[in-house]
């Protein structure tokens, strides 16, 4: 609607002017959010199990006290031995740990469960990955060695309610041990 499009036009240009040059009034037929697949992402976004390009996935479970992420092989199976397998998919997983971190705003305490590494080097290997990735975090963060399980406990400063907080609501049927989508997401 063309009076809704001005009304945040003038918005903008007041509280943001410097993006006031990149508003357009959407003209499909379509509704907004089917066609730039924003409902599939924000479904992406609070989905517990996150696949890696390898075929690793990745299981996030936040609870109260803390959040904690799994991180598996999945259908990598790799070319040459089972530790260079693991390897590369705790490195591949430290990325996409970091980008979820930000993406759910995830704060508190969380414990991260690499695929245990026979070799201290590789566990050194994933826990400098793991450093330097958070480099690049705004949050506040402070993160352990990585254990001789494969283990990694952090803190990040909660900057604010995580994503899945923000989208959803205790679930009426488990007592709130799980969560649909609140009724305004």
């Amino acid at each position: 609607d063309i009076t809704e499009f001005a009304r945040v036009s003038q918005f903008v240009r007041t509280l943001m002017p410097q993006v006031d040059k990149t508003l357009e009034l959407y003209h499909g037929d379509e509704p907004l959010f089917d066609a730039y697949g924003v409902e599939l992402e924000i479904d992406r976004a609070i989905e517990r199990k996150v696949w890696l390009k390898s075929g690793g996935y990745l299981v996030i479970d936040q609870g109260e006290a803390l959040t904690a992420i799994d991180v598996n092989t999945g259908r990598f199976v790799g070319h040459r031995n089972l530790e260079d397998t693991i390897t590369k998919t705790n490195l591949e997983a430290v990325k996409e740990v970091v980008a979820q971190l930000r993406l759910r705003n995830i704060g508190g305490l969380i414990v991260i469960d690499f695929i245990d590494m026979d070799r201290p080097t590789n566990r050194e290997k994933v826990w400098r990955g793991l450093q330097d990735a958070l480099k690049k975090d705004r949050a506040k963060t402070n993160v352990l060695q990585i254990s001789e399980l494969g283990l990694v406990e952090m803190t990040r400063k909660r900057v604010r309610e995580s994503l899945t907080h923000q989208l959803g609501e205790p679930c009426p049927y488990c007592e709130g041990r799980g969560l649909v989508k609140s009724a305004v997401t």
